[in-house]
């Protein structure tokens, strides 16, 4: 059957006046409802640490030279380290990320100036890459104490703090020059009688370099 062209014309007239009728005459923008995201509570992200090395498969405390009866010697002269933080006893530095009030990098300075190999850097853990862990009961002058995190040794958080052995007293305490204590104030200061007291969470490493 043939279809004249004028009715081919309506009926495609007529089927488009069909198809704007049916629609809406402005259509909506589809709308993200983003307002549960508010409406919960923030994520806590727990980090966690690995304490497998993949190749060799070996806990992190053996991945660091480990010698809990303090038989290795002091590879510096600990006597000009504890010299120089006795000197500074009393003065201030800048804080700060990497700065020199703060107490890990103060400890590193004094270290440093006896000659010591601290070159380790990045972390809590990496800090002490050249360093070989103690006992806290062969703890001697010129060692190192850290505050570690034990959930996540290798992170920085409130709590991790560094102080350098001047004397290791007969009754069981210490003689310890920090800095930054009060935390802030990049203070060095001298404690007498001093027993670790690491925060909740928090347990006491001993270094030696």
């Amino acid at each position: 059957m043939r279809v004249s062209a004028k009715a081919l014309a309506v009926g495609l007239v007529s089927s488009v006046t069909f198809a704007l009728g049916a629609a809406p005459a402005v259509a909506t923008a589809p709308v993200e409802d983003f307002s549960f995201a508010t409406a919960q509570p923030a994520a806590t992200i727990s980090q966690t640490l690995d304490t497998e090395d993949a190749s060799a498969g070996a806990p992190i405390e053996s991945v660091l030279a480990a010698d809990e009866a303090g038989d290795v010697p002091h590879g510096f002269d600990v006597e000009a380290a504890i010299k120089l933080a006795e000197s500074e006893v009393g003065t201030s530095r800048p804080t700060g990320w990497s700065q020199p009030g703060e107490c890990l990098v103060s400890a590193q300075r004094w270290v440093v100036a006896g000659g010591g190999d601290w070159t380790g850097g990045g972390d809590p853990v990496s800090n002490y890459a050249d360093a070989t862990r103690v006992a806290l009961s062969a703890a001697e002058p010129g060692d190192i104490i850290q505050y570690e995190y034990i959930e996540s040794p290798t992170s920085w958080v409130t709590g991790v703090h560094t102080v350098l052995i001047t004397e290791a007293n007969t009754d069981g305490t210490f003689s310890i020059i920090q800095s930054n204590s009060p935390a802030g104030s990049g203070l060095v200061t001298k404690v007498e009688n001093w027993t670790p007291a690491p925060p909740a969470g928090f347990q006491t490493a001993v270094w030696r370099f």
